[in-house]
């Protein structure tokens, strides 16, 4: 298993996780973070998660899509804040229930809703959200030069430095910049080039791996 403390967060990450992290120092903020598939929305809630908790604050972190989010009764922290991932799953009328439901029993605490675009037009449809939404942060693919390190990281072989930017810039494009399909097709071009020693990837390879991981997704 993955430790999500152990990877290193982009620049677009770590601002994120600053955003949030000092809106949530006010009482009963409520704040969004949106973006696509794959751009590290959860691994930025869990580093918010950890910096509530170094801060001594108690976070009750889930998924939409597991369940609407029980509003923790009496002796639960007042101060406690709740992170809910695939918020965009939700209806506009279920989030306006939790952003006015979780202050009265949390005055101290804050809330933040992460989801894909839909979350957007969520908060739009309905007033009594978008009036207490205070934050709308938002999280992008990888820039090319984001890519490549991701890559370096991850791609032990791969020639000369020509080559290796070669390689990283067919991952890049080909994974659209998404930095959890980055990184799957870093680690896979990684496995073949373990499997062939003796050949020389190219960027054909890369899209070879590409091609087979779009048909198992098919």
């Amino acid at each position: 298993m993955i430790d999500d403390h152990a990877i290193t967060l982009t620049l677009g990450q770590q601002a994120a996780v600053a955003r949030l992290a000092y809106a949530l120092e006010s009482a009963a903020a409520v704040a969004i973070l949106c973006g696509p598939p794959g751009v590290g929305k959860s691994l930025v809630l869990g580093r918010v998660a950890a910096t509530a908790s170094i801060h001594g604050r108690p976070c009750h972190r889930c998924a939409w899509r597991d369940g609407a989010p029980t509003i923790l009764a009496d002796g639960a922290s007042g101060d406690t804040i709740l992170l809910v991932d695939d918020a965009h799953e939700a209806t506009a009328e279920a989030l306006a229930t939790l952003v006015e439901s979780w202050p009265r029993t949390h005055p101290a605490g804050g809330v933040v809703l992460a989801g894909e675009g839909r979350l957007l037009t969520l908060v739009t449809r309905d007033a009594r959200i978008e009036k207490a939404v205070m934050l709308r942060a938002t999280l992008g693919p990888f820039t090319r030069a984001e890519s490549t390190l991701a890559v370096a990281t991850r791609l032990e072989s791969g020639g000369s430095p020509a080559e290796r930017d070669l390689l990283a810039r067919a991952i890049h494009d080909l994974a659209a910049g998404i930095p959890a399909r980055v990184v799957r097709l870093a680690e896979l071009v990684q496995t073949v080039a373990e499997g062939t020693p003796s050949h020389r990837l190219t960027p054909a390879d890369v899209e070879a791996v590409h091609r087979r991981l779009s048909l198992q997704a098919a």
